[in-house]
């Protein structure tokens, strides 16, 4: 019997390393590489599974592997994991010089010429790549030609060869996730109001129009509601009894929302977990009473909505999802029915209205008072290769474009990335969270906040007030005398 080839799969760090440590960044799974190791394996291959925020040691597990390898595989988001994914690269090319190194995800999708550039990665998979990363595998394994498989790139001697883009296809013909290849137990993690967490996701691809992301204007694809079931009943035999799903879009179609929470109620599966989804104000808005009922009996806990900003006037140029009106009533009518929400925003965005940042702001304080549970969070916007938002950051000279793949590691989600933003801009934004923060402490916070606190803070963000923050000076000299004593 042939000895069966080996290809190990690499997911990078995404974030800096200040983020590092948090325990539920180190519980989102390797979702990517959950879905191609499955073709991988129907197709015959041996598939290990490598996660930096876990394995620590993966260079002693690739050195150990490297002779039997067929190929390494890199998932890729903008960001440190470009930085992260080419220290992989560069230690299996030193390991062995031959081994092709096969890069994936929306970031080299959308830069796959200038990876390919780069000496440490040798093919790019665009898109979709179940179908064609087998198709690779095979093709290195036969010595065959890269120029019959569709969606990739690739070095070809001293050239470079792109092939046509792959159609889509069924996500149910794929294997459900590879589970078997990670420790399960490290991806479900305790929340601070004393949940189990483990993430998931159900479907791909967006149908709306936004000038910053990667995913839209694409065909939205799902798993059947019975493979929804069983993934779901995988993670509570793990111990958990919240769930993040986290589909692009969970909430699109009226009959499929009905027959999932048919099938949670049918299983008494509503009365173990809780569920965490992502949604568009739109369509939230839109829902009638009779279905967010049905949708918090069958455990919604929790609706995740990219608002994106208080600005109709952006929000019109940037975006066909939502509107302020509809992000407002999307809150009142998930409140109504004791449906929590996570509220995304970003700032900073090139050729912004002069308004737009205190629109925001004064935006969110409004959410608050309707809700005071309502998680929201700022981040600055960061400009993605493919999308609008770079194409205009690059024409009115607010960021340098990337030489080289290994530059596009200098972005980061959590700071600004646009040249131009003033010191006072990028100040405003931090202190309005840090005052947000203590105005509306989040359920489950460990320690109480006096009220005198909580007063002020929402007096400072009533009138936009945020200059000579002693409280913030007095509650971190408080938190850094705590943390000496524990030592």
């Amino acid at each position: 019997m042939p000895v069966q080839k080996t290809i190990v799969l690499y997911s990078p760090h995404f974030v800096s390393p200040p983020g590092r440590s948090s325990r539920l960044y180190r519980a989102v799974p390797p979702l990517s590489h959950l879905a191609l190791a499955g073709t991988l394996r129907e197709a015959g291959y041996d598939v290990r599974i490598l996660d930096a925020k876990w394995d620590t040691d993966w260079r002693s597990q690739v050195q150990q592997l490297a002779d039997r390898l067929l190929c390494a595989g890199v998932t890729s988001l903008t960001g440190p994991a470009v930085s992260d994914g080419l220290d992989f690269s560069a230690y299996v090319k030193e390991l062995r010089p031959d081994l092709p190194v096969i890069w994936g995800g929306w970031h080299a999708t959308f830069a796959a010429r200038q990876a390919v550039e780069d000496p440490r990665v040798d093919v790019v998979v665009r898109g979709m790549g179940e179908r064609t990363f087998v198709e690779v595998a095979r093709c290195i394994e036969a010595n065959g030609s890269l120029l019959d498989i569709l969606g990739i790139d690739f070095r070809d001697g001293d050239g470079f060869k792109s092939t046509p883009d792959r159609p889509l296809e069924d996500i149910n013909n794929f294997p459900p996730p590879a589970y078997e290849l990670i420790r399960p137990e490290r991806y479900v993690a305790e929340t601070s109001d004393g949940h189990r967490l483990a993430s998931t996701i159900f479907s791909r691809g967006c149908p709306y129009t936004c000038d910053f992301c990667l995913d839209s204007r694409n065909q939205w694809l799902g798993i059947s509601i019975d493979r929804m079931i069983s993934d779901i009943e995988f993670w509570l035999a793990q111990g958990a009894d919240r769930m993040q799903f986290y589909d692009g879009n969970f909430f699109l179609g009226r009959t499929r929302l009905i027959a999932f929470c048919d099938a949670l109620v049918a299983r008494g599966l509503h009365s173990q977990f809780g569920w965490i989804a992502t949604a568009v104000g739109r369509r939230v808005a839109k829902m009638d009473d009779e279905l967010l009922a049905r949708l918090k009996h069958a455990g919604l806990v929790q609706v995740a909505i990219g608002a994106e900003s208080g600005s109709n006037e952006l929000l019109t140029r940037i975006t066909n999802k939502t509107t302020v009106e509809a992000t407002l009533e999307a809150v009142r009518r998930l409140t109504k029915h004791g449906i929590d929400q996570y509220l995304f925003f970003m700032v900073g965005y090139p050729d912004e209205p002069d308004n737009a940042l205190e629109k925001t702001l004064d935006f969110v304080v409004q959410l608050k008072k309707i809700n005071p549970r309502v998680t929201l969070h700022l981040n600055f916007v960061t400009p993605l290769p493919g999308s609008e938002v770079f194409r205009v950051a690059v024409d009115r000279g607010l960021v340098v474009p990337p030489q080289s793949f290994e530059d596009w590691a200098r972005f980061d989600y959590l700071k600004p990335n646009l040249l131009g933003m003033t010191q006072n801009y990028v100040l405003r934004v931090d202190r309005f969270q840090k005052f947000l923060n203590l105005a509306y402490p989040q359920p489950g916070a460990r320690r109480r906040l006096p009220s005198s606190v909580r007063s002020i803070a929402r007096w400072r963000l009533d009138r936009g007030y945020f200059d000579f923050p002693l409280e913030l000076s007095l509650l971190g000299a408080v938190q850094a005398t705590r943390a000496l004593a524990r030592r």
